[in-house]
């Protein structure tokens, strides 16, 4: 009898120890299934103890809980961003969207080249492009003619993309990140949606492995150009536009001038005139800064105004960002 006793016990302390185990491993943390726990970290990408304490709030449901966990970090992003907003920017990216005839450039800083390569950083970078050229699509008048159009970081913050302004997802990453950031400008930029007007984008040093149509580098171009003679064949405006937009980030025109032929016409009707003054511009000085006038970056044995023409283009008009640069008031 005692040994019967005995053994119960036994295969009772046994039994309890099975369920302890069986309970351990079981797929459920108090309430908390692993398969939500890890849908709910790789949607979200907070952390484990962040994931767990909203699905236990919320006991298991994952849209309760990636609400609750967006509202909580978007509280804490606003206090950091308040916070940090006085620390200079003198990182970023510069992001340029294209949708046929329109464009949009925008410039993002931040305080670190280490935060400039981190993929939340991207994804704001590249929502603040698809925000600004939403914002030339949904006016119309905007888009059938010549726009040209510089706004300000805080014009842009209050944007929406989907549910939410710039400003608030702006402040989420914040949040994430831990270093203030600021959207500077944006460029809105089109041209007449005809067959002969075309803008060209570039971007230098490209980020690798970015997506969402947006393009994502330190320098950038957007031009606009002319086709004036349709009987040149093998005719590629987007390789062609890359082309003068990498020569703008490249050359760094101020304008795009005049063909050098049409220069040099009028300065031989100017000959008798007053000679220039010595703090004037020079020839030397408008080669350097008119873009027409430029030796091209990718073919040095001709000027930019040799090369539009051998294209049969007339160029129109340039914007240049580079990340971080002092603009002049």
């Amino acid at each position: 009898m005692w040994v019967f006793r005995t053994i119960g016990v036994a295969r009772c302390s046994a039994g309890v120890s099975s369920l302890a185990r069986c309970l351990h491993t079981c797929p459920v943390l108090e309430g908390v299934t692993k398969a939500n726990l890890s849908k709910l970290r790789k949607k979200t990408g907070f952390t484990f103890v962040n994931c767990k304490k909203a699905l236990e709030k919320f006991e298991n449901d994952l849209e309760q809980a990636e609400k609750w966990l967006k509202e909580q970090a978007q509280k804490e992003g606003w206090a950091k961003a308040t916070k940090l907003q006085d620390r200079q920017t003198a990182q970023g990216l510069v992001g340029v969207a294209q949708e046929g005839t329109m464009a949009t450039m925008v410039e993002v800083n931040c305080e670190t080249d280490f935060v400039a390569r981190n993929p939340k950083f991207h994804q704001l970078v590249t929502q603040v492009a698809i925000a600004t050229l939403a914002d030339v699509k949904a006016h119309p008048q905007w888009t059938l003619g010549w726009l040209k159009a510089l706004h300000t970081g805080d014009e842009l913050k209050q944007l929406q993309i989907g549910d939410t302004t710039l400003a608030d997802l702006t402040a989420l990453t914040i949040g994430n990140v831990g270093e203030n950031i600021q959207i500077r400008r944006a460029m809105y930029y089109s041209v007449p949606p005809i067959p002969t007007k075309h803008i060209g984008v570039y971007v230098h040093a490209p980020v690798a492995g970015t997506t969402g149509g947006c393009a994502l580098g330190k320098y950038g171009a957007l031009v606009a150009f002319r086709r004036k003679n349709t009987e040149f064949q093998n005719f590629n405006a987007a390789e062609l536009g890359r082309r003068l937009g990498q020569h703008v980030v490249g050359m760094n025109p101020l304008t795009v001038g005049e063909m050098p032929e049409i220069r040099e016409e009028e300065e031989k009707k100017d000959e008798d005139g007053d000679k220039r003054d010595e703090e004037g511009s020079t020839d030397s000085d408008e080669n350097e800064t008119q873009m027409l006038r430029q030796t091209f970056l990718l073919d040095p044995t001709m000027s930019v105004g040799e090369m539009v023409r051998q294209q049969g283009i007339e160029l129109l008009d340039f914007v240049r960002f580079e990340c971080g640069e002092v603009q002049e008031s």
